[in-house]
């Protein structure tokens, strides 16, 4: 099965709706991902249906499995919309909430991983719940006008900073003759994967041996153009995401986004991590101005409680702080 084609078709569900799909190796069971596991999770319970759910590290969802036997009460009392030899569409009638797929995408996440711990304390810690689940406490008014004041915003700055944008743009190409543009995948709002750019700071082999955090070697990081450490260092080289916040895969204000291969690593320490899937990620965050910029586990456990205490006191007053705390850190000279 195609995992991206399956992530479309989730992120385009609106709660009611349940995808099935036969399984390739076993003809007899039917499988549900993300919001459509959780439709088929809730009838099964509620009709006595037997089901087996889990957390799909392939394709980055919740699943839910069912029996031929499941499919045929399924089918006896819901509408099919589609159907084809090996797929399924059908109305649920009814949509859920979204704060209990949340805790319920925590717990499966949860399932089967290896729980260690590592000793963390900052200074939101005793003010983030350990046990329950945290909600995104911006009104939908307030998102809804907070999204619209982005798109104006980073369609205006676009605009006053393209000549330092293309300065950037030309001293990189001159440097090495390399892309001047980085483009890397990272996971946003509801875990849909976006590409963020950056003006590219680092030489073209930096992960010759594999995934790393992209201040793991400090300000002397040998990975480093001349170029790239001075556009790092003034905070140039993340530009290129005002084109983010403008097409609404970012906002200026939220948890910074990170990649599934470290997320992964994150889930295995705390599940939590998902509860942050409810926003958008931002350009600047509340924990990139008490936390920094992330080069250890450490540290992205730090970070995640200071972004779950943004997602639980989230308000127009609360990114406006934020907001030029980032300005005057940055006037200042602070390194992040």
């Amino acid at each position: 099965m195609n995992s991206e084609f399956i992530k479309e078709r989730e992120l385009k569900n609106d709660n009611r709706h349940v995808y099935l799909y036969h399984l390739e190796e076993e003809h007899s069971i039917w499988i549900a991902y993300g919001y459509s596991a959780y439709s088929l999770k809730l009838f099964a319970m509620s009709h006595g249906v037997e089901y087996v759910r889990g957390y799909s590290s392939n394709v980055a969802l919740p699943y839910t499995i069912v029996t031929r036997e499941g499919m045929k009460r399924l089918r006896s009392y819901l509408p099919v919309i589609q159907e084809e030899e090996n797929f399924l569409y059908l109305d649920m009638k009814k949509s859920f909430s979204e704060k209990d797929f949340f805790c319920w995408l925590e717990s499966c996440c949860s399932e089967g991983k290896k729980q260690e711990t590592v000793e963390i304390k900052t200074l939101v810690s005793d003010l983030v719940p350990k046990d329950e689940f945290i909600p995104d406490s911006m009104s939908s008014f307030a998102r809804n006008f907070k999204r619209i004041t982005d798109c104006i915003v980073a369609l205006i700055t676009m605009v006053v900073f393209s000549p330092l944008a293309l300065c950037c743009y030309i001293a990189i190409k001159l440097e090495d003759g390399g892309p001047a543009i980085f483009k890397q995948e990272r996971i946003g709002r509801f875990g849909r994967p976006f590409n963020i750019y950056k003006f590219r700071s680092m030489r073209m082999d930096a992960e010759k041996l594999g995934p790393q955090l992209s201040h793991s070697g400090g300000d002397n990081d040998p990975r480093l153009t001349k170029v790239g450490k001075f556009i790092r260092a003034h905070h140039l080289d993340e530009l290129p995401q005002l084109w983010n916040v403008f097409c609404g895969d970012m906002a200026f204000i939220g948890p910074r986004p990170e990649r599934k291969f470290f997320i992964d690593q994150i889930l295995d320490y705390d599940t939590r991590y998902v509860y942050l899937y409810q926003i958008r990620p931002g350009v600047t965050s509340f924990a990139t101005l008490y936390n920094g910029y992330t080069d250890t586990m450490e540290k992205m456990l730090c970070r995640l409680e200071y972004d779950l205490y943004y997602l639980k006191k989230r308000s127009w007053w609360f990114d406006m702080k934020i907001l030029f705390g980032t300005f005057w850190s940055i006037v200042g000279g602070k390194k992040f």
